[in-house]
């Protein structure tokens, strides 16, 4: 996308305390808001600014769409020595998706493996701040989730029945921040594609296919067929059958079968009778404890082994080494930490009028100018 958009840079503690200021007002509990803004500022600080303060936005039109119950409090429904299920209450997804990894977590750490589900939830952010969570207490975490929006087409197909059922995990490691992978099993994961929409710029070939299967590269007509009524829909992870669409469409059917019918949500590409009356997001949650499989000096002089071999492979260009998932969101983290966080004046103008509406005060702190992409 464009990189000459000037943005301003925004206090990190402002951000968190912003959506913090929203979410009360909207009626949330004060832990529940503290788990969310917190969870929120993570993504813009790491770049990942489709699941950071921006989601208010979306989360108002779902608001005044009705059933949206942000006072939720929910509840365990199964508890296992290795397993528990967690019902949602119709509430947003991340304070009950931090509680469940929590719990696989703690229960892990006793029997060795353990996993936790959740339904009846709704977005809960991005996958891999649960992974990071679960892996900073030690443990090797999995994370998969089924969705509320229907916007990916399976191979050779041209009407979308899929949602991007994101996968993630996070490995520990001692010493330095774990190693964490998040994706979305689609080739792109659909919030870029509002944010193309709203710079103006071509969708990448591949993306985004019409009802024909051609590539749509228009930015509108992109939103329209993810977010729309119009034929096609974003393409599984790898675009096409012969880049191996097929591997990206194996591992969504995989994050809904655990994210989705292990946990009870609902499978929102139903048709006819089977059609989902409403929201039910599922998420999946497994941690295993390496120290229970082997000793953890063992495990990781292995890992370490691995990272090493990895970072001293020679790079084609010199200036761009070998990293680890995870990498270059930490060092991004940490500068945002001390010089801000890029918002777009749109996204700011939006939230200050979403503040106004809420009856919330507007707290967001300028620090200063930046050519930073948001």
């Amino acid at each position: 996308m464009s990189e000459d958009k000037q943005d301003t840079l925004y206090d990190a503690q402002s951000v968190r305390r912003q959506a913090a200021e929203v979410l009360s007002a909207w009626g949330m509990g004060p832990e529940n808001v503290a788990l969310t803004a917190e969870a929120m500022l993570d993504c813009d600080l790491r770049g990942i600014g489709t699941h950071g303060i921006s989601l208010l936005a979306l989360y108002e039109k779902w608001r005044e769409g009705g059933n949206f119950n942000l006072g939720a409090d929910d509840r365990v429904l199964n508890d296992g020595l290795g397993y528990a299920s967690i019902d949602a209450q119709g509430g947003l997804g991340f304070p009950v998706s931090v509680r469940a990894v929590d719990l696989a977590c703690e229960k892990a750490r006793e029997v060795g493996v353990a996993a936790v589900t959740v339904n009846n939830s709704r977005h809960f952010g991005a996958a891999g701040y649960y992974a990071r969570r679960g892996a900073e207490q030690g443990m090797i975490v999995l994370v998969a989730s089924s969705t509320k929006v229907v916007c990916v087409v399976p191979p050779g197909a041209g009407e979308s029945v899929l949602g991007t059922n994101p996968l993630a995990y996070g490995v520990p490691r001692q010493g330095t921040h774990p190693i964490v992978f998040d994706m979305a099993t689609s080739t792109a994961a659909g919030n870029k594609i509002r944010l193309f929409q709203l710079t103006g710029d071509p969708v990448p070939e591949g993306w985004v296919v019409d009802g024909e299967g051609a590539t749509v590269t228009d930015p509108e007509v992109a939103a329209e067929i993810v977010y729309g009524n119009r034929a096609g829909g974003l393409t599984p992870l790898g675009s096409t059958p012969q880049m191996g669409a097929f591997k990206g469409y194996g591992l969504a059917l995989l994050g809904h079968f655990l994210g989705g019918t292990l946990a009870g949500g609902a499978f929102t590409g139903a048709r006819g009778d089977a059609a989902p009356k409403g929201d039910n997001i599922g998420h999946f949650f497994l941690a295993l404890d390496p120290e229970k499989f082997r000793g953890l000096t063992e495990f990781h002089t292995d890992l370490d082994i691995v990272d090493d071999t990895l970072r001293a492979t020679p790079p084609v260009d010199p200036d761009r080494p070998v990293l680890l998932p995870g990498d270059v969101e930490k060092a991004l983290s940490d500068r945002r930490l001390v010089e801000g966080v890029p918002l777009s004046s749109e996204l700011v103008a939006h939230l200050r009028r979403i503040a106004q509406s809420a009856g919330a005060e507007f707290v967001l702190s300028p620090v200063t100018q930046s050519t930073e992409s948001a």
